[in-house]
């Protein structure tokens, strides 16, 4: 079982994103979803994007490391496109997260101030291609944590795990969390977690 803070994407905490975390709970893992709109969603990233840039990047830190702080247990991060910086961030500098995954963004881990963490299992999924995921960005976060696993899901939208979102394909969702389910038991099988790195 996992203990997962789980941070959500550009159009705020949606009905999927959050049938998403019932699903994980009912395979008994324990997940956090703070909410950085405070319950303010959107249908679409003509909105969402500058409610975000409303908010600015140390409001969203700040959101990220109350959760880290309130939930002590908390060993796992899981970011959405704009969530992907909160989790990473957390990953990065926390030693107590053993596992991150980050669907739909990346950052170069010198962005942030520090190499990653080798003891730190990373997982990314994203479209192929996607336009707002930067490919040198992903390349160069992989080349520091070079056992971490990407997957990519061609000709998808950039959201497509989201059933809130238009980019939502069913057929690539399945898959995104076919490969989730299949981490979280590999990593709460040992209880290092130092091996679960695919």
């Amino acid at each position: 079982m996992a203990e997962i803070l789980l941070f959500h994407h550009a159009l705020g905490l949606t009905d999927g994103l959050q049938a998403f975390a019932e699903r994980l709970r009912a395979d008994h893992h324990i997940v956090h979803c703070p909410d950085s709109y405070s319950g303010h969603t959107f249908d679409d990233l003509d909105e969402g994007l500058p409610f975000a840039q409303s908010i600015g990047h140390d409001a969203l830190a700040e959101v990220a490391n109350r959760a880290y702080r309130q939930h002590r247990d908390a060993d796992v991060v899981m970011g959405f496109s704009l969530g992907t910086a909160q989790a990473q961030e957390l990953a990065q500098f926390n030693r107590r997260i053993h596992a991150c995954l980050l669907m739909g963004g990346a950052l170069p881990s010198t962005s942030l101030g520090s190499d990653w963490r080798h003891t730190c299992t990373l997982q990314i999924h994203v479209a192929d291609p996607d336009e707002w995921v930067r490919p040198t960005e992903v390349e160069d976060l992989l080349y520091h944590a070079p056992h971490s696993r990407l997957y990519r899901y061609a000709d998808k939208g950039h959201m497509f795990v989201d059933p809130s979102s238009k980019d939502y394909d069913a057929d690539a969702a399945d898959l995104f969390e076919e490969r989730v389910d299949d981490w979280l038991e590999r990593i709460d099988s040992n209880a290092d977690r130092a091996w679960a790195r695919f």
